[in-house]
């Protein structure tokens, strides 16, 4: 530690002079090993604010605490201005430096508060803590913002008294809540259905996607975090497990099976996931499921085209774009899905922001075309997605990153929680199968709140 100690003052020490020199705040920075970290421990025992993306094969996860620095955007522009108030950023520091980033659905802002407020439409933090594992090797960085207004040794005390709080005794576990339920989402989820199949039917869109929204009130303020995405992390392989937590009290988080890029050097993956069925009960009806499945004539439409779509959307940045010919078929703990996972190689030097404002939403989470969709969207759903269904991940100094689309997920809000789950809505769906689907898609979330799924009209499944 005595090392560790000495390297991170000489960063404080020439990010100080840099910001002297500049007149304006500069990053400082320093990685190192440390032997093994558990992510939901940190979670349990701090009292900071928290970030969290695991991989669906949990070979990387990464843990941010506490705030360095914080941008944000808003307004139609926000992606290009989120892209460029970084790109300042990343040409003061030498190292690599990474940050969780998330955006809201839609720049459209409803009159009424709500329980988004805290999110914004962009957001980019670069935490003070990051805990980070790849594979088997375990690092801690330490950043902060350095003024010159501010001594050295005032940054290394702040660190070293905040860092200390990571090696508190262990916290108990909390009691889980009792949710009672305040809103369930159906009615509106069948107005929603009706005047989509109108559109659909009037030609204005050829697909569009509509969400359910479903609200409980927690008998407890303290939402268990910590244990809900341990739970989530340990049901939910194969999938992505994702946290922003700005503030004690407030949180998003969800287990997606979505990845809507992943971005590494001019190289860059995507996926087009749309096509949904129950996976069985049985082992023995697994095969006959997923074959009808492949052969689902709606399923197969609704895939085609997202597929179409993100091919579009990539065109203008890849010199090669490659996927298979047919979907194949991706397993979740409650869910099949058609799968087309889709590379792409660079002929420009785009911005992983860039290709991720030209990809959402895909009509996989909005609707085809694109900005009719989502305009109509507006007077479908009366309530704001904020960031379900929308862009959140991780990057890097070094122009990498990874993103995945924040579905099967749900909002904390002081002693609220709202799920979210949507359904793409074409010329032959059938409102009571696409309800069945917005349950399905629900159950992870509360089964990792401890209760089962609940049946429209409140009757358990």
């Amino acid at each position: 530690m005595p090392d560790t100690q000495t390297h991170i003052k000489q960063r404080i020490e020439q990010a100080h002079k840099r910001a002297r020199a500049w007149q304006r705040p500069v990053l400082a920075s320093y990685t190192w090993e440390i032997p093994s970290f558990d992510a939901f421990h940190i979670i349990q025992n701090t009292e900071t604010s928290h970030y969290y993306f695991a991989s669906p094969d949990r070979t990387l996860e990464m843990l941010g605490c506490a705030d360095a620095l914080v941008l944000s955007a808003s307004g139609p522009e926000r992606f290009q201005r989120l892209q460029y108030d970084w790109s300042l950023h990343r040409r003061d520091v030498d190292a690599t430096i990474y940050a969780f980033s998330g955006f809201s659905f839609d720049t459209f802002v409803r009159p009424q508060k709500n329980m988004w407020e805290a999110f914004g439409e962009a957001s980019l933090v670069v935490p003070k803590f990051l805990y980070r594992r790849l594979g088997d090797k375990h690092t801690l960085t330490v950043s902060t913002l350095v003024s010159a207004k501010r001594s050295v040794e005032q940054y290394l005390i702040q660190l070293a008294d905040q860092l200390a709080q990571f090696n508190a005794l262990h916290a108990p576990d909390t009691e889980k809540p009792t949710y009672s339920q305040v809103k369930d989402g159906v009615d509106h989820f069948k107005s929603s259905f009706q005047q989509a199949k109108q559109y659909i039917n009037e030609e204005k869109v050829e697909k569009i996607v509509i969400a359910r929204e479903e609200i409980y009130q927690m008998s407890d303020e303290a939402f268990p975090f910590a244990q809900t995405l341990r739970h989530l992390s340990d049901q939910q392989l194969g999938s992505y497990v994702f946290l922003y937590q700005p503030k004690r009290e407030i949180g998003f988080f969800g287990a997606t099976p979505e990845r809507l890029l992943k971005k590494q050097g001019p190289y860059i993956e995507t996926a087009a996931i749309a096509g949904t069925m129950k996976r069985p009960d049985t082992d023995s009806e697994a095969e006959i499921a997923k074959a009808q499945l492949l052969q689902d004539r709606k399923n197969l439409e609704e895939h085609q085209i997202v597929v179409k779509a993100i091919k579009n959307a990539l065109n203008p940045y890849a010199a090669t774009i490659k996927a298979p010919e047919s979907p194949q078929v991706l397993e979740t703990r409650s869910v099949y899905h058609l799968h087309t996972p889709i590379q792409a190689t660079l002929d420009t030097n785009a911005s992983i922001l860039s290709i991720i404002e030209s990809l959402h939403p895909t009509p996989a989470l909005g609707g085809s075309p694109k900005r009719m969709s989502v305009r109509l969207l507006r007077d479908i759903e009366r309530f704001d997605r904020g960031w379900y269904g929308s862009p959140f991940g991780w990057l890097n100094t070094d122009g990498e990153g990874e993103f995945v689309v924040a579905i099967r997920s749900a909002l904390v809000h002081h002693q609220f929680v709202a799920m979210y789950a949507g359904c793409g809505i074409v010329q032959e769906s059938e409102l009571e199968s696409e309800l069945e689907e917005t349950e399905m898609k629900l159950s992870p979330i509360k089964q990792a709140l401890g209760f089962h799924p609940v049946a429209p009209g409140g009757n358990p499944s």
